[in-house]
């Protein structure tokens, strides 16, 4: 039988394009990231701890849900749906002019890849916005505070809670953190030297930037300009080296790996349609509807070892 052509696509950009590297990098460095199994529970179970007994789940829009936890009690985490913007890949692009009508690989990796890059854009978002919504863990920045006390404010925000800190930070923060000792040599009257300080308190300074499109079609910054976030990613009150922050993806079942024509796990479903369809009317182009989707979880359970704050220059 010969294969059918959406399922030849299915096979160019259903896979990741590193298996060693199915979550963006950020999530990797603040988060204890999991992947369950298709139909899968995945329950949390607080320490024993007056501190860490409150877990946020965040939904898309990065709003947080509590769940009280006691000691010996677990809550179990709703999946939350995530879906990339509807693309399209023309079947005069994939098919016209390709020996044996077999795919253009070339054509179906790039848009692949564009669905990956806004899917990882869209997850960083989410535990951003997550964070930024914490209630009593901002840090403002009052009169007569520079990005210097207000990167030490974060820190004793949260020294109690854990440390092995790593800070995202907006374009515009990261342009002020790399010129800082600059643009203050002529205020200084002693020695100030935030990046001295940043190594010195075991800070990994981590730059978020850029946007993406989301599947509403309205563009998006992952993290704003002028926004910071610290997380302590090792725990002093719980299990030492334990992430606050749970990204857990969902397995798509074997069910649906076989019928994308794949092997293996996945842990995000690119679907094509069966048919190409007519999306421009006046010049009647064929196309076939490409997106993808994931089920995750994200959720904050260590508040009090995240701080944020919002740095006008």
């Amino acid at each position: 039988m010969e294969d059918r052509a959406d399922l030849i696509i299915a096979r160019t950009i259903g896979q990741p394009i590193d298996p060693n590297l199915q979550v963006p990098v950020v999530i990797s460095e603040i988060a204890e990231v999991e992947f369950a199994e298709a139909g899968e529970e995945v329950k949390y179970y607080a320490s024993y701890d007056a501190n860490v007994d409150d877990v946020y789940t965040a939904d898309a829009n990065g709003a947080l849900t509590i769940h009280k936890l006691t000691a010996n009690a677990g809550t179990t985490f709703v999946f939350q749906g995530l879906q990339s913007k509807l693309e399209h890949v023309l079947f005069n692009d994939v098919f016209a002019g390709v020996e044996g009508n077999k795919p253009d690989t070339g054509v179906l990796a790039r848009k692949k890849a564009a669905i990956t890059r806004a899917m990882d854009k869209e997850e960083v978002r989410r535990i951003c916005a997550a964070c930024l919504g914490l209630p009593g863990q901002e840090v403002a920045q009052t009169t007569g505070i520079d990005l210097y006390d207000l990167i030490v404010g974060l820190v004793h925000k949260i020294e109690d809670y854990g440390d092995n800190y790593v800070l995202l930070v907006g374009s515009s923060v990261k342009a002020s953190i790399d010129t800082y000792d600059k643009d203050n040599a002529d205020n200084f009257n002693y020695k100030v030297g935030l990046q001295e300080y940043l190594k010195n308190t075991g800070i990994t300074v981590i730059k978020v930037a850029g946007t993406f499109t989301n599947s509403s079609g309205a563009s998006q910054r992952m993290l704003a300009m002028n926004k910071m976030i610290l997380i302590a990613r090792d725990s002093s009150i719980g299990a030492k080296g334990l992430k606050p922050i749970l990204f857990v993806r969902r397995k798509v079942s074997p069910e649906m790996v076989k019928r994308a024509g794949a092997e293996g796990d996945m842990t995000r479903w690119v679907n094509v349609a069966h048919d190409p369809v007519i999306t421009d009317g006046t010049n009647n182009l064929l196309a076939y509807g490409v997106f993808g989707f994931e089920s995750v979880i994200e959720a904050i359970t260590n508040a009090y070892a995240i701080s944020w704050s919002t740095y006008t220059p």
